[in-house]
């Protein structure tokens, strides 16, 4: 029991590994947005029949899609990896395929912070990386130095339960998830509302 307990410690950490790589890959497909618009490549589009939402939507699809696509790959890479060695791919693959999936919802809340500072705020859309790179510090450092929980609930990832393990509550799951919808559709209210270019 011991040794199963080390092992789903382990899974957990390259699972959130795996959930913090797929944030930088969101924050990066979002941050084109802004980085379309300072260039100057944005105002000709838009000047067309490309309207803000739909040239917004592009970019989000790859975000949220592209960020489910990277987690479910690097799942069934870790899961086949894991099951092979265990012997017993088909009991060890769907375990490890869906706590890597898990982290979804907190990769998806810091896209929709990325979203409202892009969409919205587009000068302060680099301060996304910072946002990030705060869950990133929390996630590894916080429990190194024994942070409080506030610290660590500072971070979407600290609210998910260390998987594979006891799942608990879908609560977790759910506000996560409409914290992203909701951020992300401050961020295109904010969008259709400024001037672009």
């Amino acid at each position: 029991h011991g040794q199963a307990g080390l092992t789903d410690a382990f899974l957990a950490t390259i699972t959130g590994m795996l959930g913090l790589t797929a944030a930088l890959y969101a924050t990066g497909s979002v941050l084109r947005l802004s980085g379309e618009e300072a260039d100057g490549r944005a105002e000709p589009l838009l000047a067309c029949a490309v309207g803000r939402l739909r040239w917004a939507a592009g970019h989000l699809v790859i975000a949220f899609a592209g960020t489910a696509a990277v987690l479910a790959a690097g799942g069934l890479a870790m899961g086949l990896a894991y099951g092979a060695t265990a012997h017993d791919i088909s009991g060890r693959l769907p375990r490890v395929l869906a706590a890597v999936l898990a982290q979804t919802p907190a990769v998806w809340a810091l896209t929709g912070v990325t979203v409202l500072l892009a969409a919205a705020l587009p000068r302060y859309a680099t301060a996304a990386w910072g946002v990030v790179g705060a869950a990133l510090a929390v996630g590894w450092i916080g429990p190194m130095l024994n942070a409080p929980r506030w610290v660590m609930d500072l971070s979407p990832f600290g609210h998910l339960p260390k998987l594979p393990g006891p799942v608990g509550s879908a609560a977790p799951f759910l506000w996560l998830t409409a914290l992203a919808v909701a951020l992300t559709a401050a961020g295109l209210y904010g969008l259709r509302r400024r001037d672009v270019g």
